[in-house]
Protein backbone atom coordinates (compact mmCIF):
# COMPACT_ATOMS: atom_id res chain seq x y z
CA UNK A 1 0.00 0.00 0.00
CA UNK A 2 2.51 2.43 0.43
CA UNK A 3 4.32 1.68 -3.01
CA UNK A 4 1.64 2.34 -4.22
CA UNK A 5 0.55 5.44 -2.52
CA UNK A 6 4.07 7.10 -2.63
CA UNK A 7 3.98 8.29 -6.50
CA UNK A 8 0.56 9.41 -5.58
CA UNK A 9 1.95 11.37 -2.67
CA UNK A 10 4.51 12.83 -4.67
CA UNK A 11 2.12 13.62 -7.69
CA UNK A 12 -0.34 15.72 -5.77
CA UNK A 13 2.24 17.71 -4.08
CA UNK A 14 3.91 18.74 -7.22
CA UNK A 15 0.23 19.61 -8.87
CA UNK A 16 -0.01 21.94 -5.63
CA UNK A 17 3.21 23.57 -6.50
CA UNK A 18 2.34 24.06 -9.88
CA UNK A 19 -0.15 27.61 -9.55
CA UNK A 20 2.29 29.30 -6.92
CA UNK A 21 5.11 28.84 -9.50
CA UNK A 22 3.03 30.11 -11.74
CA UNK A 23 1.67 32.98 -10.11
CA UNK A 24 5.60 33.92 -9.18
CA UNK A 25 6.18 33.93 -13.36
CA UNK A 26 2.81 36.39 -13.92
CA UNK A 27 4.83 38.72 -11.05
CA UNK A 28 7.98 38.57 -12.62
CA UNK A 29 6.63 39.05 -16.20
CA UNK A 30 4.52 41.87 -14.85
CA UNK A 31 7.69 43.43 -13.28
CA UNK A 32 9.84 43.22 -16.79
CA UNK A 33 6.88 45.30 -18.09
CA UNK A 34 7.21 47.51 -15.99
CA UNK A 35 11.05 47.96 -15.83
CA UNK A 36 10.59 47.89 -19.80
CA UNK A 37 8.09 51.00 -19.82
CA UNK A 38 10.46 52.17 -16.97
CA UNK A 39 13.47 52.09 -19.34
CA UNK A 40 11.75 53.16 -22.34
CA UNK A 41 10.48 56.19 -20.52
CA UNK A 42 14.33 57.40 -19.46
CA UNK A 43 15.74 56.72 -22.92
CA UNK A 44 12.92 59.30 -24.23
CA UNK A 45 14.08 61.49 -21.49
CA UNK A 46 17.80 61.13 -22.27
CA UNK A 47 17.54 61.45 -26.29
CA UNK A 48 15.39 65.02 -25.45
CA UNK A 49 18.04 66.16 -22.87
CA UNK A 50 20.61 65.37 -25.46
CA UNK A 51 18.49 67.27 -28.00
CA UNK A 52 18.22 70.32 -25.86
CA UNK A 53 21.73 70.43 -25.25
CA UNK A 54 22.60 70.22 -28.77
CA UNK A 55 20.18 73.32 -29.21
CA UNK A 56 21.98 75.22 -26.65
CA UNK A 57 25.55 74.88 -28.80
CA UNK A 58 23.89 75.43 -31.87
CA UNK A 59 21.11 78.45 -31.54
CA UNK A 60 21.30 78.94 -35.16
CA UNK A 61 19.34 75.39 -36.11
CA UNK A 62 15.22 75.27 -35.64
CA UNK A 63 14.60 73.60 -32.63
CA UNK A 64 12.97 69.97 -33.25
CA UNK A 65 10.36 68.63 -32.47
CA UNK A 66 9.27 65.14 -31.54
CA UNK A 67 5.65 65.61 -32.51
CA UNK A 68 3.67 67.67 -35.57
CA UNK A 69 1.79 70.01 -34.40
CA UNK A 70 -1.47 70.53 -36.13
CA UNK A 71 -3.75 73.22 -35.90
CA UNK A 72 -6.69 73.42 -34.92
CA UNK A 73 -6.00 71.20 -31.95
CA UNK A 74 -8.16 68.38 -30.60
CA UNK A 75 -11.06 69.09 -28.68
CA UNK A 76 -8.97 67.16 -25.69
CA UNK A 77 -6.21 69.24 -26.27
CA UNK A 78 -7.95 72.23 -25.80
CA UNK A 79 -9.33 70.86 -22.46
CA UNK A 80 -6.46 69.50 -21.23
CA UNK A 81 -4.32 73.41 -21.76
CA UNK A 82 -7.42 75.18 -20.98
CA UNK A 83 -7.21 78.65 -20.05
CA UNK A 84 -3.58 78.69 -21.04
CA UNK A 85 -4.46 78.41 -24.99
CA UNK A 86 -5.12 81.42 -27.17
CA UNK A 87 -8.55 81.25 -27.90
CA UNK A 88 -8.90 79.94 -31.58
CA UNK A 89 -12.38 81.75 -32.11
CA UNK A 90 -10.18 84.87 -32.01
CA UNK A 91 -10.34 86.63 -35.73
CA UNK A 92 -7.97 89.07 -36.80
CA UNK A 93 -9.42 91.45 -39.71
CA UNK A 94 -6.24 93.68 -40.69
CA UNK A 95 -7.85 96.87 -42.59
CA UNK A 96 -5.27 97.98 -45.41
CA UNK A 97 -5.49 101.59 -45.47
CA UNK A 98 -5.98 104.57 -43.07
CA UNK A 99 -8.95 105.54 -41.28
CA UNK A 100 -11.00 108.29 -42.42
CA UNK A 101 -14.18 110.31 -41.51
CA UNK A 102 -15.77 108.57 -44.82
CA UNK A 103 -14.82 105.05 -43.76
CA UNK A 104 -14.63 104.97 -39.83
CA UNK A 105 -18.59 104.28 -39.51
CA UNK A 106 -18.58 102.03 -41.82
CA UNK A 107 -15.87 99.72 -39.97
CA UNK A 108 -16.91 100.38 -36.63
CA UNK A 109 -20.51 99.41 -36.75
CA UNK A 110 -19.24 95.83 -37.45
CA UNK A 111 -17.54 96.01 -33.81
CA UNK A 112 -18.84 96.37 -30.22
CA UNK A 113 -16.08 98.19 -28.80
CA UNK A 114 -13.41 100.16 -29.93
CA UNK A 115 -9.71 100.52 -28.79
CA UNK A 116 -7.90 103.20 -29.81
CA UNK A 117 -3.81 102.26 -29.69
CA UNK A 118 -3.07 105.48 -31.96
CA UNK A 119 -0.39 108.10 -31.19
CA UNK A 120 -1.43 111.52 -32.75
CA UNK A 121 -4.64 113.77 -31.88
CA UNK A 122 -5.92 113.88 -35.55
CA UNK A 123 -6.70 110.23 -35.19
CA UNK A 124 -7.64 110.63 -31.53
CA UNK A 125 -10.08 113.21 -32.60
CA UNK A 126 -11.75 111.07 -35.66
CA UNK A 127 -11.84 108.05 -33.63
CA UNK A 128 -13.93 109.15 -30.87
CA UNK A 129 -16.13 110.83 -33.06
CA UNK A 130 -17.26 108.19 -34.90
CA UNK A 131 -17.53 105.58 -31.83
CA UNK A 132 -19.79 108.61 -30.47
CA UNK A 133 -21.78 108.71 -34.14
CA UNK A 134 -22.02 104.73 -33.97
CA UNK A 135 -22.97 103.78 -30.37
CA UNK A 136 -20.07 101.64 -29.33
CA UNK A 137 -17.82 102.56 -26.17
CA UNK A 138 -14.17 103.36 -26.76
CA UNK A 139 -11.04 102.40 -24.58
CA UNK A 140 -8.15 105.27 -25.00
CA UNK A 141 -4.98 104.97 -24.46
CA UNK A 142 -1.42 106.50 -24.66
CA UNK A 143 1.87 106.02 -24.24
CA UNK A 144 5.54 108.28 -25.12
CA UNK A 145 9.01 107.95 -23.63
CA UNK A 146 8.20 106.77 -19.85
CA UNK A 147 4.94 107.79 -19.65
CA UNK A 148 1.15 106.61 -20.50
CA UNK A 149 -2.34 107.42 -19.65
CA UNK A 150 -5.94 105.44 -19.82
CA UNK A 151 -9.40 106.57 -20.48
CA UNK A 152 -12.58 104.64 -21.10
CA UNK A 153 -14.82 107.01 -22.85
CA UNK A 154 -18.31 107.13 -24.45
CA UNK A 155 -19.32 104.33 -21.79
CA UNK A 156 -21.86 103.88 -21.82
CA UNK A 157 -22.39 105.04 -25.25
CA UNK A 158 -24.17 108.48 -26.11
CA UNK A 159 -27.96 108.42 -27.12
CA UNK A 160 -28.31 110.64 -29.89
CA UNK A 161 -30.21 114.45 -28.85
CA UNK A 162 -29.67 113.11 -24.93
CA UNK A 163 -26.99 114.00 -22.00
CA UNK A 164 -27.35 110.53 -21.46
CA UNK A 165 -24.17 108.38 -21.60
CA UNK A 166 -20.27 109.05 -20.78
CA UNK A 167 -18.14 111.85 -22.00
CA UNK A 168 -15.90 111.46 -25.12
CA UNK A 169 -12.80 112.39 -26.01
CA UNK A 170 -13.80 115.92 -26.93
CA UNK A 171 -15.50 116.48 -23.38
CA UNK A 172 -11.95 116.07 -21.87
CA UNK A 173 -9.85 117.52 -24.63
CA UNK A 174 -12.12 120.05 -26.23
CA UNK A 175 -9.14 122.00 -27.86
CA UNK A 176 -5.98 119.77 -29.68
CA UNK A 177 -2.70 120.46 -28.01
CA UNK A 178 -0.33 122.75 -30.23
CA UNK A 179 0.85 121.07 -33.42
CA UNK A 180 4.47 122.14 -32.68
CA UNK A 181 4.10 120.13 -29.02
CA UNK A 182 2.91 117.22 -30.76
CA UNK A 183 4.81 114.42 -30.87
CA UNK A 184 4.72 110.62 -32.05
CA UNK A 185 6.36 107.42 -30.83
CA UNK A 186 8.99 107.41 -33.53
CA UNK A 187 9.94 111.05 -33.06
CA UNK A 188 9.78 111.07 -29.20
CA UNK A 189 10.94 107.80 -28.14
CA UNK A 190 9.21 105.23 -25.96
CA UNK A 191 10.11 102.89 -23.19
CA UNK A 192 9.10 99.34 -24.77
CA UNK A 193 7.68 98.24 -21.51
CA UNK A 194 5.89 101.45 -20.88
CA UNK A 195 3.84 100.14 -23.85
CA UNK A 196 2.94 96.53 -22.36
CA UNK A 197 1.60 98.03 -19.04
CA UNK A 198 -0.44 100.35 -21.04
CA UNK A 199 -1.35 97.40 -23.43
CA UNK A 200 -2.44 95.16 -20.37
CA UNK A 201 -4.54 97.95 -18.85
CA UNK A 202 -6.13 98.58 -22.09
CA UNK A 203 -7.61 94.97 -22.24
CA UNK A 204 -8.59 94.90 -18.41
CA UNK A 205 -10.26 97.83 -19.31
CA UNK A 206 -12.14 96.09 -22.17
CA UNK A 207 -12.83 93.12 -20.20
CA UNK A 208 -14.39 94.88 -18.03
CA UNK A 209 -16.69 96.95 -20.12
CA UNK A 210 -17.71 93.70 -21.74
CA UNK A 211 -18.18 91.82 -18.44
CA UNK A 212 -20.35 94.76 -17.48
CA UNK A 213 -22.47 94.57 -20.55
CA UNK A 214 -21.78 97.23 -23.44
CA UNK A 215 -24.77 99.03 -23.23
CA UNK A 216 -23.89 99.51 -19.43
CA UNK A 217 -20.55 99.86 -18.57
CA UNK A 218 -20.86 100.31 -15.14
CA UNK A 219 -18.14 99.49 -12.35
CA UNK A 220 -17.37 95.75 -11.71
CA UNK A 221 -16.47 93.69 -8.68
CA UNK A 222 -13.47 91.78 -8.48
CA UNK A 223 -15.68 88.72 -8.84
CA UNK A 224 -17.27 89.50 -11.53
CA UNK A 225 -20.59 90.56 -9.81
CA UNK A 226 -21.82 94.27 -11.21
CA UNK A 227 -22.14 96.63 -8.58
CA UNK A 228 -25.02 99.77 -9.66
CA UNK A 229 -25.40 100.58 -13.15
CA UNK A 230 -26.47 103.75 -11.90
CA UNK A 231 -22.97 104.94 -10.59
CA UNK A 232 -21.39 106.01 -13.37
CA UNK A 233 -17.39 106.96 -12.41
CA UNK A 234 -15.09 108.52 -15.15
CA UNK A 235 -11.56 108.76 -14.78
CA UNK A 236 -8.18 109.51 -16.38
CA UNK A 237 -5.67 106.87 -15.38
CA UNK A 238 -1.73 108.32 -15.48
CA UNK A 239 1.05 105.93 -15.21
CA UNK A 240 4.48 107.23 -14.79
CA UNK A 241 7.48 104.81 -14.63
CA UNK A 242 9.66 107.40 -12.53
CA UNK A 243 6.61 108.15 -10.00
CA UNK A 244 6.24 107.09 -6.66
CA UNK A 245 3.82 105.28 -6.95
CA UNK A 246 3.86 105.06 -10.48
CA UNK A 247 -0.23 105.22 -10.85
CA UNK A 248 -2.51 108.08 -10.82
CA UNK A 249 -6.56 108.92 -11.41
CA UNK A 250 -7.64 112.01 -11.95
CA UNK A 251 -11.32 111.74 -11.60
CA UNK A 252 -13.53 113.17 -14.91
CA UNK A 253 -15.88 115.93 -14.69
CA UNK A 254 -18.27 113.83 -17.20
CA UNK A 255 -19.70 115.06 -20.65
CA UNK A 256 -19.61 118.34 -21.81
CA UNK A 257 -22.89 120.72 -22.51
CA UNK A 258 -21.90 122.26 -25.40
CA UNK A 259 -19.25 118.92 -26.58
CA UNK A 260 -19.48 119.16 -30.22
CA UNK A 261 -20.07 115.74 -30.81
CA UNK A 262 -21.85 114.03 -27.61
CA UNK A 263 -24.34 116.99 -26.66
CA UNK A 264 -27.53 116.82 -27.34
CA UNK A 265 -27.30 119.20 -29.57
CA UNK A 266 -23.60 118.24 -31.46
CA UNK A 267 -22.86 120.02 -34.39
CA UNK A 268 -20.46 116.58 -35.41
CA UNK A 269 -23.32 114.48 -37.03
CA UNK A 270 -23.30 111.60 -39.27
CA UNK A 271 -23.71 113.14 -42.29
CA UNK A 272 -21.08 116.16 -41.69
CA UNK A 273 -18.44 112.77 -41.10
CA UNK A 274 -18.87 111.15 -43.86
CA UNK A 275 -19.93 113.87 -46.18
CA UNK A 276 -15.64 114.55 -45.91
CA UNK A 277 -16.11 118.17 -44.75
CA UNK A 278 -14.67 117.80 -41.63
CA UNK A 279 -10.83 117.89 -42.33
CA UNK A 280 -9.12 116.65 -38.89
CA UNK A 281 -5.43 118.20 -40.01
CA UNK A 282 -6.60 121.75 -40.37
CA UNK A 283 -8.63 121.26 -36.48
CA UNK A 284 -5.48 119.96 -34.81
CA UNK A 285 -3.52 121.98 -36.61
CA UNK A 286 -0.55 119.54 -38.27
CA UNK A 287 2.43 121.56 -38.32
CA UNK A 288 4.05 121.58 -42.20
CA UNK A 289 7.20 120.38 -42.98
CA UNK A 290 9.88 123.18 -42.41
CA UNK A 291 10.61 124.71 -45.79
CA UNK A 292 12.98 128.14 -44.99
CA UNK A 293 16.50 127.28 -46.72
CA UNK A 294 17.28 127.70 -50.32
CA UNK A 295 18.22 124.94 -52.76
CA UNK A 296 21.77 126.04 -52.62
CA UNK A 297 21.61 126.11 -48.98
CA UNK A 298 20.94 122.34 -48.70
CA UNK A 299 23.03 119.36 -49.67
CA UNK A 300 21.18 115.71 -50.30
CA UNK A 301 22.21 112.96 -48.06
CA UNK A 302 23.86 111.36 -50.84
CA UNK A 303 26.27 114.39 -51.88
CA UNK A 304 27.26 114.40 -48.76
CA UNK A 305 28.29 110.68 -48.58
CA UNK A 306 30.49 111.52 -51.04
CA UNK A 307 32.16 114.57 -49.13
CA UNK A 308 32.94 111.95 -46.65
CA UNK A 309 34.48 109.33 -49.19
CA UNK A 310 36.75 111.93 -51.54
CA UNK A 311 39.37 114.30 -50.69
CA UNK A 312 36.52 116.96 -50.12
CA UNK A 313 37.26 120.51 -48.37
CA UNK A 314 37.18 120.67 -44.64
CA UNK A 315 34.06 121.12 -43.07
CA UNK A 316 32.36 120.74 -40.09
CA UNK A 317 29.20 118.93 -39.73
CA UNK A 318 26.93 120.25 -36.65
CA UNK A 319 24.09 117.42 -34.85
CA UNK A 320 21.52 119.85 -33.71
CA UNK A 321 19.83 116.49 -32.04
CA UNK A 322 19.19 115.93 -28.48
CA UNK A 323 22.61 114.29 -26.67
CA UNK A 324 20.85 111.06 -26.21
CA UNK A 325 19.96 110.39 -29.60
CA UNK A 326 23.37 111.61 -30.42
CA UNK A 327 24.81 108.60 -27.84
CA UNK A 328 22.75 106.38 -30.19
CA UNK A 329 24.48 106.92 -33.20
CA UNK A 330 26.20 109.59 -34.79
CA UNK A 331 28.41 110.21 -37.78
CA UNK A 332 31.97 110.06 -36.77
CA UNK A 333 33.47 113.68 -36.12
CA UNK A 334 30.51 115.49 -35.87
CA UNK A 335 29.92 117.91 -32.95
CA UNK A 336 26.94 117.71 -30.87
CA UNK A 337 24.78 121.35 -30.27
CA UNK A 338 21.13 120.22 -29.39
CA UNK A 339 18.44 122.38 -31.10
CA UNK A 340 17.47 123.78 -27.71
CA UNK A 341 20.84 124.84 -26.11
CA UNK A 342 21.46 126.97 -30.03
CA UNK A 343 18.11 128.71 -29.14
CA UNK A 344 18.69 129.82 -26.26
CA UNK A 345 21.78 131.67 -26.74
CA UNK A 346 20.85 135.59 -26.83
CA UNK A 347 21.96 137.45 -30.75
CA UNK A 348 22.74 140.24 -28.98
CA UNK A 349 25.23 138.88 -26.12
CA UNK A 350 27.17 135.76 -28.02
CA UNK A 351 28.88 133.63 -25.59
CA UNK A 352 30.71 130.80 -26.81
CA UNK A 353 31.41 129.18 -23.42
CA UNK A 354 27.92 128.36 -23.37
CA UNK A 355 28.30 125.30 -25.32
CA UNK A 356 31.90 124.00 -26.45
CA UNK A 357 30.78 122.87 -29.70
CA UNK A 358 30.25 126.60 -30.41
CA UNK A 359 33.71 127.71 -29.24
CA UNK A 360 35.20 125.12 -32.53
CA UNK A 361 32.79 126.68 -35.00
CA UNK A 362 34.13 130.35 -33.97
CA UNK A 363 37.83 128.61 -34.02
CA UNK A 364 37.06 127.78 -37.64
CA UNK A 365 36.34 129.10 -41.06
CA UNK A 366 35.56 125.74 -42.88
CA UNK A 367 31.86 125.56 -43.94
CA UNK A 368 29.42 124.35 -41.81
CA UNK A 369 26.47 121.81 -42.22
CA UNK A 370 23.38 120.53 -39.99
CA UNK A 371 21.98 117.60 -39.56
CA UNK A 372 19.16 116.02 -37.51
CA UNK A 373 16.60 113.86 -37.50
CA UNK A 374 14.16 114.82 -40.38
CA UNK A 375 15.44 117.97 -41.68
CA UNK A 376 13.38 120.49 -40.21
CA UNK A 377 15.54 121.41 -37.02
CA UNK A 378 18.35 121.39 -39.04
CA UNK A 379 17.07 124.37 -41.18
CA UNK A 380 16.23 126.57 -38.29
CA UNK A 381 19.78 125.54 -37.15
CA UNK A 382 21.32 126.73 -40.02
CA UNK A 383 19.12 130.56 -39.23
CA UNK A 384 20.15 130.96 -36.24
CA UNK A 385 24.13 130.18 -36.92
CA UNK A 386 23.75 132.76 -39.41
CA UNK A 387 21.90 135.26 -36.80
CA UNK A 388 24.83 134.63 -34.31
CA UNK A 389 27.67 135.77 -36.96
CA UNK A 390 29.23 132.27 -37.65
CA UNK A 391 28.77 132.88 -41.55
CA UNK A 392 31.24 135.80 -41.79
CA UNK A 393 29.18 137.87 -43.61
CA UNK A 394 27.60 135.19 -46.08
CA UNK A 395 31.54 134.41 -46.96
CA UNK A 396 31.49 131.05 -44.78
CA UNK A 397 29.18 128.34 -46.44
CA UNK A 398 26.25 127.50 -43.43
CA UNK A 399 23.93 124.64 -45.08
CA UNK A 400 21.75 121.43 -43.39
CA UNK A 401 21.15 118.09 -45.27
CA UNK A 402 18.19 117.53 -46.51
CA UNK A 403 15.44 115.02 -44.85
CA UNK A 404 18.41 114.30 -42.38
CA UNK A 405 18.95 111.15 -40.82
CA UNK A 406 16.11 109.43 -42.31
CA UNK A 407 17.45 110.29 -46.15
CA UNK A 408 20.58 108.90 -44.45
CA UNK A 409 19.22 105.94 -43.90
CA UNK A 410 17.23 105.71 -47.53
CA UNK A 411 19.82 106.72 -49.38
CA UNK A 412 23.05 106.02 -48.16
CA UNK A 413 23.40 103.56 -44.84
CA UNK A 414 20.49 101.23 -44.81
CA UNK A 415 21.54 99.97 -41.47
CA UNK A 416 21.22 103.01 -39.92
CA UNK A 417 19.57 102.92 -36.31
CA UNK A 418 15.88 103.24 -36.44
CA UNK A 419 14.99 104.30 -33.15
Amino acid sequence: LDYHLAPLFSLGRITHVMPQIETDADALRCRIADLELQLHDLKRRLAAAGDGAAALTRPSEPAQSSRDWKWPLEAGEYKRYGRQMIMPEVQYVPYKSHLTPTTALDIFTLYDLILDCTDHPTSRYLISDAAVISGKPLVSASALRTEGQLMALNTPPTIPGTRDGGPCYRCVFPKPPPATSVLSCGEGGILGPVVGVMGVLMATEAIKIIVAGLDKCGEVESNGTEQSMTKELHSLLLYSAYSNPPFRSVRLRGKRARCDACSDKPTITKDSLTSGSLDYAVFCGVADPVNVLSKEERISAEDYAQKLTTAAKEHLLVDVREKVQFDICNIEGSINIPIAELDSVPAENIDDSIHSGLSTLRASSAPIYTVCRFGNDSQLAVQKLKALGYGHGGRRHIGDIEGGFRAWKDDVDPTWPEY
